[in-house]
């Protein structure tokens, strides 16, 4: 067990330097009767306090971050305790807690009904509007109500709640109003025995409850009630859902942030909503509402502000909500309300995604103004080098400008003055980060030299014995203006950070003049990366908490048995199943449809989400816009994992929604391994993409057998990973795509290559050049990396499903072999649109991601030399090849089929079975007159060639009339060529061959050879 301590603006007593969450604390001691303790330093003896988490990995025995406040401490002789599952600090010294209770392993699922552990005989629900239960011996006292619940075999509930099945379950006399005046208080079922002594005493759960007195019994999710801040002439009527609130009232604040008024709210019983109308406050007024509500978490009634969950726009860092009217014409640039995109979404396949990041665009490249770099207004300067360069992509055939999270986010302060970037003096990082003074990087505090400058100094003897690049950008990280994004604070409001002004409405045009700048002057349509699966901050007391506040341990996910909110996702996790997060969401996301005119959505961690509740908010989506498209991450894991707990979001899942899935298949046959791999396995597993057996590394650790199942996967990806498409395998067997094995799951999984996103890099582990450098043999010629990269990617690009690239992956991006550069900063997440540098080997990648590589990576980078280091050249090659494979795919629809009746009837394969040259992928598509609709009036067939080798080979096709396509205009293809029925293709290319129609249409190619 070891303990997070960290300071922040209004909690910052401890005196030492933030721990990393790796690297905490060791406990000082045991004492027998309280357990591990902790010595720490504190500033002041008299106030402030302390943020910990007690912790073992990722298990942390709290359901919540903790503060310790040294006024109430030193009260005590400077002491506190917690007890585990119980988010009480506690100033006294106590062996068990005051209330002895053992978790939240009662479930309120509806009026009637309370499941309880089976090993139940008696139980009894107590409830207490100020918190005060108590329990001494036998005793119970503190309460308000009381309740005897009887047994019975109701079993409605198991359908909505799987996860609860085997509990026991309990029925509650009551009226659904005694139900939602029980609702505002405490909550404790107690258990006893045949002698009515006490056997357990333990919270209750009741987001089910919830949902049938509002929602299934209320008018809670009626699309009617309009949630949050909305602008009427001459009013402002505001909604909050509370349902559990003993008090709510929203209080206005001025430009200063003072308060100026109280207005109290009015309670309706039928929606749970809390709701005023008033003159008081409009366009552009701050407000928060003021709670009073019982948090489960502290066992406590607590009085608190908070801001609004429906925040359409904020102030700077978020602390208060600001009324906007979106209409409003000063929020709207010139020709906002005729915008239109300018492709058309009805056919997926036909989307080219580059996915990005605003800062990753802009804040380090001198052609963008000094106060747009890293902002959203960045992308309105057309003549910036990174806008002519998004503008030649799109031109070329890329379609889909991916941003990475632009909502409300906590990581990133919004004061200007509290950050250090690293083209900044370094003096500014000590002040700002006074531990800097204190370090080994001391001496730099007065050297006159930026950030950046001393990285270089530190990059000359960067090295496994002495990491110190990675050691000085842990501490520029938290006090930068980078981070992804993936913590989300409020929903549907733009970021902050990216604005040039924070405090207010500003973010709002500027985020649509960027929109209007992506569609009109770049080309490209719009889409949104989106994190509805958790929040940053959970609890009363975290300074970052919202919905929890709003209603406690309801929009958070909890464990069945402690309470705690699970954190499989990373973070405090969501409840999307519970109806009223699935309403937040779905209203959230028509906002961004409606008003900010986004086309398409990615879902972070989509897994963690019902099924249901994503089709229902497209549904809500295309009643704004028919073509939206969704995608995400159908990983299947976490406490929800198998359908736990309802039927997930995941790949197999979303067969024939039309949703689109990342496909991990094509992923790590072309890449090698998988995004865990490790130590020598880094290097051992080489892929399709690499060399896999035909070019192996000194480690020559992937057989023949399984770099032609790899093939195999690549294959199937091609024909875009259709659990129905059936292909002659490796073996020799013909199989359907749900038949061959990828890590004991059927690899082909979609119905329709729509719902497949096929992808060989994204923001998450290594870059694509990162991880080939991982495979490569170390002799392999600069030359031939860069083939190496475009026939990569070739298999996304040239394939059926929707091509996903990766912002930098045309200019040979490196991470410096970061796996994870979440909070890595500029240094590490440079791309360079000028075509200079292409970030490789700028030091060492962060230690608690990556140190146990560091041998690894060390030996790599040696081995590899200036093999591996490309230059302008290299980089401009690069992005013509790139260029290339996106105008091949705009050029021929038989590439872009977009069904899987086309997919299944004109899509084959050459070159399969046991005899097979490896590295060589042959993929034919008819146009023919057999093969249905006539999608091309050009051409009968294509032939789609990935010679993923070493040596060039000669296909026999056993077609005349071939010729390379025209659309081939830059050396990529090398000497590839049409000899009589067959087809050439030199070494790491990959090519494209049409059947030009000559006349009428003829015969095609048909897919007779799978």
């Amino acid at each position: 067990m070891t303990l997070h301590v960290w300071n922040t603006d209004k909690c910052s007593a401890y005196k030492g330097a933030d721990t990393d969450w790796n690297r905490g604390l060791q406990f000082d001691g045991v004492d027998d009767a309280y357990g591990a303790y902790w010595d720490l330093p504190i500033h002041d003896s008299a106030q402030g306090c302390i943020n910990f988490i007690p912790h073992r990995g990722d298990e942390k025995p709290l359901p919540q971050d903790a503060k310790a406040y040294i006024e109430e401490a030193a009260k005590t002789g400077f002491r506190v305790f917690t007890f585990k599952g119980d988010g009480n600090v506690y100033y006294e010294p106590l062996e068990l807690p005051p209330l002895n209770l053992a978790g939240a392993t009662a479930h309120w699922v509806d009026v009637q009904t309370l499941l309880t552990p089976a090993d139940v005989t008696h139980v009894e629900l107590y409830q207490s509007f100020t918190g005060k239960v108590n329990i001494s011996g036998d005793e119970i006292s503190g309460f308000d109500k009381k309740l005897d619940a009887t047994a019975n075999a109701e079993s409605r509930w198991q359908s909505r709640f799987p996860h609860l099945g085997g509990m026991a379950s309990w029925h509650l006399p009551l009226t659904n109003d005694d139900a939602k005046s029980l609702l505002k208080g405490q909550l404790v079922a107690v258990a006893k025995n045949a002698e009515g002594r006490i056997v357990s005493a333990t919270q209750v759960q009741f987001a089910g409850v919830l949902d049938t007195l509002y929602v299934e019994n209320g008018t809670a999710n009626d699309d009617s009630l309009m949630y949050g801040a909305t602008v009427t002439t001459g009013k402002t009527a505001f909604r909050l859902w509370a349902p559990t609130a003993q008090s709510v009232s929203l209080v206005r604040y001025n430009n200063h942030k003072t308060k100026t008024d109280t207005i109290p709210m009015q309670f309706d019983a039928q929606s749970g909503s809390w709701f005023v109308e008033t003159d008081k406050l409009g366009h552009g007024d701050f407000y928060r509402y003021n709670m009073t509500a019982y948090h489960p978490a502290v066992n406590e009634v607590r009085n608190y502000e908070v801001t609004d969950p429906y925040s359409l726009s904020l102030s700077t860092n978020s602390t208060f909500s600001q009324v906007v009217d979106l209409n409003h014409p000063d929020l709207k640039p010139t020709g906002w309300d005729a915008l239109q995109s300018p492709h058309s979404q009805q056919n997926p396949a036909k989307m080219v995604i580059y996915e990005s990041h605003i800062r990753d665009l802009s804040a380090l490249d001198a052609s963008v103004s000094d106060a747009h770099r890293g902002k959203f207004k960045a992308l309105t300067e057309t003549a910036s080098t990174p806008v002519k360069h998004l503008t030649s992509l799109a031109q070329s055939g890329v379609t889909h400008l991916h941003l990475l999270p632009v909502f409300d986010i906590v990581s990133v302060n919004e004061d200007p003055a509290k950050v250090i970037d690293i083209h900044q003096p370094f003096c500014r990082l000590c002040d700002i980060n006074p531990t800097v003074k204190n370090s080994e990087f001391a001496s730099y505090c007065n050297s006159g030299k930026t950030v950046a400058e001393v990285f270089e100094i530190l990059k000359v003897g960067d090295g496994p014995d002495s990491p110190l690049v990675q050691k000085l950008n842990r501490l520029v990280a938290g006090h930068d203006s980078f981070n992804w994004g993936y913590d989300p604070y409020h929903y549907t409001a733009p970021e902050g950070s990216y604005s040039t002004q924070p405090d207010g409405m500003t973010r709002i045009r500027e985020f649509r003049e960027m929109v209007m700048s992506i569609k009109q002057n770049i080309g490209m349509n719009v889409i949104m990366d989106v994190v509805y699966n958790h929040t940053n901050a959970v609890g009363p007391d975290a300074e970052h908490s919202v919905l929890d506040k709003v209603v406690p341990w309801y929009y958070q996910r909890l464990n069945t048995e402690s309470g705690a909110v699970e954190t499989s996702t990373c973070c405090s996790n969501t409840a999307p199943e519970n109806a009223m997060m699935g309403r937040l969401i779905r209203d959230s996301l028509v906002v961004w449809s409606k008003d900010y005119r986004v086309d398409a959505f990615r879902f972070d961690l989509m897994g963690h989400h019902p099924k249901a509740q994503i089709l229902e908010a497209r549904e809500a989506v295309r009643q704004v816009n028919p073509d939206t498209y969704f995608y995400g991450e159908g990983w299947n894991f976490g406490e929800v994992a198998n359908n736990t707990r309802f039927e997930q979001a995941i790949q197999g899942n979303m067969a024939g929604t039309g949703v689109g899935t990342f496909s991990d298949r094509l992923r790590d046959a072309v890449r090698g391994g998988g995004p865990f791999d490790g130590g020598d396995a880094l290097r051992a597993n080489q892929g399709f993409g690499n060399g896999a057996f035909v070019m192996p590394n000194e480690m020559n650790g992937v057989s023949r057998e399984t770099a032609l199942h790899s093939t195999d996967l690549v294959r199937l990806g091609m024909a875009g990973n259709l659990k129905s498409y059936e292909l002659t395998t490796h073996t020799g067997e013909r199989k359907r795509g749900e038949q061959i094995d990828y890590n004991g799951q059927p690899a082909g999984y979609a119905e329709q290559p729509t719902e497949v996103q096929n992808y060989v890099s994204k923001h998450d582990n290594q870059t694509l050049w990162d991880n080939n450098q991982y495979k490569i043999p170390y002799d392999a010629p600069l030359d031939i990396r860069v083939r190496m990269q475009t026939v990569s990617l070739a298999t996304a690009m040239l394939g059926q499903g929707v091509p996903f690239t990766h912002q930098g992956v045309e200019l040979l991006r490196s991470k410096s072999m970061q796996r994870d550069s979440y909070d890595s900063g500029d240094w590490y997440n440079l791309v360079d649109y000028s075509l200079q540098d292409n970030n490789w080997n700028k030091g060492l990648p962060r230690e608690d991601k990556d140190g146990p590589n560091y041998g690894m990576i060390n030996t790599v980078i040696e081995g590899h030399g200036d093999n591996a280091k490309p230059g302008h050249t290299e980089m401009q090659t690069m992005v013509s090849y790139y260029k290339e494979l996106a105008s091949l795919r705009a050029h021929y629809p038989l590439i872009t089929l977009g069904s899987a009746d086309d997919v299944l009837r004109r899509v084959g394969f050459l070159n399969t079975g046991p005899s097979q040259t490896a590295g060589l992928v042959v993929m034919t598509i008819d146009n023919g007159i057999n093969a249905g609709d006539d999608l091309d009036s050009n051409v009968d067939g294509l032939v789609v060639v990935i010679n993923a080798s070493p040596e060039h080979h000669r296909m026999e096709i056993g077609q005349s009339g071939l010729t390379l396509s025209a659309k081939h205009t830059s050396d990529l293809k090398g000497d590839a060529r049409v000899d009589g029925t067959a087809i050439v293709v030199p070494a790491w290319t990959p090519a494209v061959f049409e059947l030009t129609r000559n006349g009428s249409r003829g015969a095609g190619i048909p897919p007779v050879a799978n």
